[in-house]
């Protein structure tokens, strides 16, 4: 049984009103630019009769002092009462980006974004389309390369979507070529706002912002290996790198405008790939306030595993027990990524 942690106490507030009943569920961050999502159980049925579906919850953990920014802030999209209780579920504010609560665009050759990076697009589309303070714009940045809007098109277009596939062209290869960098779409929570940020993926040998051991935060772990991408395959060609003594590993991607520009693209997605062989889990009693995509450090005594890794996931269970679930390095993987 996961121990209880004495120092949080976590609260709830519900379109500006904190609740004032005991409260438990979990937050996950899951990575891989899916939405943040909330569930929690509050014992208190009477909350159906007021009007909450839509409304802006905010949760604050309160881990060790007050906090001054909740760790989730995102729209009621469900509700389940019962007899004693009610539990709600909630995603964060770019919700307001895709599904029933975003507006979807019709891309032609007069009505466009050409011309606009991918930043520009954000900021423009929100400007214009979503009258509201509580998602902002102030801390987003444009990737590095830019990558640019020029000739999309089509009809009914999820916006957050089109964000997501387009954020998958942004590789960096500047910082190191070796290790080329991506990008994923990230909120970060302020005072009044959830700012929309592009964020750059970093290096693995960064210096860790956090090292866990069983003597300091580490509870468990748990890792799967698997074997590194090594070939890629396109329109029934391959490309191969390296030697592969132990197999094929393969990936799958689209033929590009040239051969060149397609060995180059391939030889970026097999080296970005072998970032990401290990599927690590821990439990951890410290770094509940860890942000995706952050170097953190395992001091351990399994050689395969000690070292930096990237966050890629985060789950906190909160109420009269609280614990924070870690998935390093392996990014979760999405369905549309293998039928694209």
């Amino acid at each position: 049984m996961t121990q209880g942690n004495t120092y949080q106490r976590p609260s709830l507030v519900i379109n500006g009103k904190e609740i004032l009943s005991d409260i438990s569920g979990t937050v996950t961050f899951s990575g891989n630019n899916k939405l943040n999502t909330l569930n929690v159980k509050i014992p208190n049925p009477e909350l159906q009769n007021m009007g909450i579906y839509n409304k802006i919850i905010e949760l604050y953990l309160n881990n060790g002092e007050d906090d001054s920014v909740p760790i989730f802030r995102g729209f009621i999209n469900d509700f389940t009462p019962s007899d004693k209780s009610i539990t709600l579920a909630a995603t964060d504010m770019r919700a307001k980006l895709t599904g029933n609560k975003g507006l979807h665009l019709t891309l032609t050759d007069v009505n466009n974004y050409d011309g606009y990076t991918l930043g520009q697009f954000i900021k423009g589309y929100i400007d214009e389309f979503i009258d509201d303070v509580t998602i902002g714009t102030e801390l987003l940045t444009d990737t590095s390369p830019p990558v640019f809007m020029t000739g999309e098109r089509g009809e009914d277009i999820d916006v957050y979507s089109l964000i997501t596939k387009k954020i998958k062209e942004a590789i960096d290869v500047d910082t190191d070529e070796y290790n080329p960098l991506t990008y994923f779409i990230d909120i970060i929570e302020g005072g009044i706002n959830s700012s929309i940020v592009l964020k750059k993926d970093r290096l693995i040998s960064s210096i860790p912002v956090m090292t866990f051991s069983y003597s300091d935060g580490l509870k468990s772990y748990t890792y799967k290996r698997r074997l590194p991408a090594n070939t890629v395959t396109y329109e029934g060609r391959k490309f191969s790198y390296t030697n592969n003594p132990q197999g094929i590993s393969s990936l799958q991607m689209k033929r590009q405008n040239s051969p060149a520009e397609t060995k180059e693209l391939a030889l970026r997605n097999i080296l970005i790939a072998q970032q990401q062989t290990d599927e690590i889990s821990i439990q951890v009693s410290k770094g509940f306030d860890l942000n995706i995509g952050q170097i953190v450090a395992l001091d351990v005594e399994e050689e395969d595993i000690s070292g930096n890794h990237r966050v890629q996931s985060k789950t906190i269970t909160f109420g009269k027990n609280s614990s924070c679930t870690l998935g390093l390095n392996k990014k979760p993987p999405l369905l549309k990524d293998y039928l694209s």
